[in-house]
């Protein structure tokens, strides 16, 4: 029966101990612990162990301090060491100091259970190969030398075999080149790898397979002979697939035995292509963010990162933002030649703009993910009626490559960021992808935020406008009413006894009531948004004939419209009744007719008709019309239209009317043109008996544009 061979593992870790343990469970092993450097030196005393696994963290005595105590005493330092260290340690230091005291090997923690079992069985096979040789050495005589000489090179060939066949397990390339740094042995790693053989690797020509920009440099440390203590270097290797992916290479030199001289190079070469790329992202997520907090200015912002991204990412890149109208309008086009800015631009624009290619962003926008279209041009070139400079464009399309990804924010879609290449030096894969959605969500964040500050500050401005009218527009009828009131104490206090203006008083009384009134309207309007935005907007429906409702409207009016010369006429006289609330419709067209007769002193037309379920009601003016850039606005709070500034208002009413006429499930509509008048439409159903009550709950966009 074979006797167990003793492996000793120092490590003052009593759960490395149980793994290295649990790893090496097998009837063949005896595996010894010591919890430290110098319980380790006591047990060499004591027993012979094929090799000893060395911590490097140990307190007092370190790994390094333990090993070289070994190298000292003749009786061990043939037993071979192999460090573990861990994972998150200087590598560098670990293997350069590691084989300075005389390690043979390293393992990294958390270990690969199947490279130590491969390891420690070569050097335990060593171990017994050199017992047998002792053991058979005490045996032969000198006749037998010549036997005894055979019996050590063949198990010198079947180490080597093993070496080698360990080699070929791990998933690492392993080479051996010779000083010069020509050929000598690479393991199937590096065949499987590259797609070269023993032939086409021969000599130097293994090195065609390493980037230019790298080999230089890794020539160079062959050449420097005196370096015994290893090297390490990050290099691109192209794989048989036509890719360079860059590897950690470590190499050490093999000295011929009587001699300081390097015999050969031995080494291994790890793929470090996935750590490399996962640092450039995490470093070019890092510079993204910080310019996305640098600045609350969205066109700043997409324009930052469209330089942070072309070209690590793209060649050139484009931003596309929702507009007030929920159409995709282009911000940025970026490209780094400024020359190239108008070309780039006119390929987005007939990409973006062509009927055959627009349901790709419609794609992205509706399912919120990135999309990538290889070679979209080759859909346009179907369209028989592009012109000349447009085909030109297409058949560059069909050369490029675009990533689209959304800009989603809250879960609502502000846009698109695009990426697009040319030609073939990059392709997109889901890497890019994942990256870019990265990207765009952290774009999308900050360009919210931009949003959100420009409405704050425009928030900002209208209260600041809204305090200075309201102030205006409260004082102007309580200035009136204290003046009034002034004028009768006076006259009161002047006048004789037998004489009392009469006339004088009732029109100071007259002039009193009227600017009371307005001030009632003002706060009624006020009271009326603070409902609105508290839900709390009520109605009460009954039973209305609409043309009366119109025309005792109209009766009050009359002097208004004698003051202002202007004329009104009702069209379509028939009798509709409809389910409303009177008082609420009532203050809808009031503000209608007053707009009209303020804003468009002149003819005014009220038209009322039927159309099946529904009852449609216009106020057409002929003033001057609605300038176009404000008819987006005009149901907008504190928003006065074309208003001169005699005029006064809070600029209420019509956000006031819109919301009366959602609330009886209608809508208003406004036609206008410059110099020729305005025209509000209502339709409202005749029924609307079934909402009893409407809560109108405001988003943050609702009523400011930004």
């Amino acid at each position: 029966m074979n006797k167990k061979v003793k492996i000793l593992v120092v490590d003052h870790r009593l759960e490395s101990f149980l793994t290295v343990q649990a790893v090496l469970d097998s009837p063949d092993y005896n595996v010894v612990s010591a919890s430290s450097g110098s319980e380790a030196l006591k047990h060499l005393l004591k027993d012979d162990f094929a090799v000893i696994l060395l911590d490097v963290q140990m307190p007092i005595m370190n790994g390094f301090e333990t090993a070289e105590i070994i190298m000292t005493r003749e009786k061990y330092k043939d037993i071979p060491i192999v460090f573990m260290s861990d994972i998150n340690q200087d590598e560098h230091y670990v293997y350069h100091q590691g084989y300075k005291v005389g390690a043979v090997d390293y393992l990294l923690k958390p270990i690969d259970p199947y490279i130590l079992r491969s390891k420690v069985a070569v050097f335990v096979d060593i171990y017994q190969k050199k017992n047998l040789i002792r053991e058979q050495a005490q045996k032969i005589c000198d006749n037998e030398m010549l036997a005894y000489a055979a019996s050590i090179n063949n198990i010198e060939l079947e180490s080597l075999r093993r070496y080698q066949n360990l080699a070929d397990s791990l998933p690492q390339i392993v080479f051996r080149v010779k000083a010069s740094g020509s050929y000598e042995y690479f393991n199937k790693v590096w065949f499987e790898y590259t797609g070269l053989n023993s032939e086409t690797s021969f000599d130097i020509k293994w090195q065609e397979v390493i980037h230019l920009n790298d080999l230089n440099s890794l020539i160079s440390l062959f050449e420097h002979a005196e370096n015994k203590n290893g090297i390490e270097i990050e290099c691109r290797i192209l794989n048989r697939h036509g890719e360079f992916r860059w590897h950690l290479i470590r190499i050490q030199p093999e000295l011929y035995w009587n001699s300081h001289e390097i015999k050969s190079w031995l080494g291994t070469a790890t793929d470090i292509e996935d750590r490399k790329k996962l640092e450039d992202t995490q470093r070019f997520l890092s510079h993204a963010g910080e310019i996305l907090v640098s600045s609350l200015d969205s066109t700043f912002i997409f324009e930052s990162v469209s330089r942070l991204s072309v070209p690590y990412l793209a060649d050139w890149c484009s931003f596309d933002v929702m507009n007030n109208d929920d159409v995709l309008e282009n911000l940025v086009t970026f490209h780094p030649d400024v020359k190239k800015i108008d070309h780039v631009k006119a390929l987005h624009d007939l990409y973006w703009g062509h009927p055959n290619s627009e349901d790709d962003t419609l794609k992205v926008l509706a399912s919120g993910k990135a999309q990538i279209y290889k070679d979209p041009g080759h859909k346009l070139l179907k369209d028989p009626h592009l012109n000349k400079e447009q085909i030109i464009l297409a058949n560059e399309l069909c050369e490029t490559s675009f990533m689209i990804i959304p800009l989603i924010a809250h879960g609502h879609s502000l846009g698109t960021m695009t990426f697009a290449t040319h030609g073939i030096g990059r392709k997109y894969d889901q890497n890019h992808v994942a990256l870019a959605e990265e990207l765009g969500r952290r774009v999308a964040l900050a360009f919210e935020n931009a949003k959100l500050y420009k409405f704050s500050q425009r928030a900002i401005e209208v209260r600041n406008d809204f305090l200075s009218i309201a102030s205006h527009e409260l004082n102007t009828p309580i200035t009136s009413v204290k003046l009034q009131l002034q004028m009768v104490n006076r006259t009161l206090t002047s006048s004789k006894h037998d004489i009392f203006p009469v006339e004088k008083f009732k029109k100071s009384i007259d002039t009193s009531v009227k600017q009371v009134d307005r001030l009632i309207n003002l706060v009624q309007a006020l009271l009326d948004v603070s409902c609105i935005q508290s839900g709390q907007f009520n109605f009460t429906f009954e039973n209305v004939n609409v043309l009366d409702m119109v025309n005792d409207v109209v009766d009050r009016h009359k002097e208004l419209l004698q003051s202002y010369s202007c004329t009104i006429k009702v069209y379509n006289p028939n009798k509709i009744h409809v389910i409303w609330d009177k008082t609420r419709m009532e203050q809808v067209l009031t503000n209608l007719i007053n707009n009209a007769i303020k804003y468009a002193p002149g003819k005014i037309e009220v038209d009322v008709s039927e159309e099946a379920e529904f009852v449609k009601i216009c106020v057409k003016d002929e003033g001057k019309g609605i300038p176009a850039d404000k008819i987006n606005t005009i149901f907008d709070r504190f928003t006065r239209g074309n208003s001169p500034n005699s005029i006064g208002g809070l600029g209420l009413g019509l956000y006031i009317v819109k919301q009366i006429i959602e609330g009886h499930n209608g809508r208003i509509k406004i036609d206008s043109s410059i110099n020729v008048g305005s025209c509000f439409t209502i339709i409202l159903p005749k029924h609307t008996a079934h909402v009893p009550k409407v809560k109108i709950i405001l988003g943050p966009y609702t009523d400011l544009k930004v």
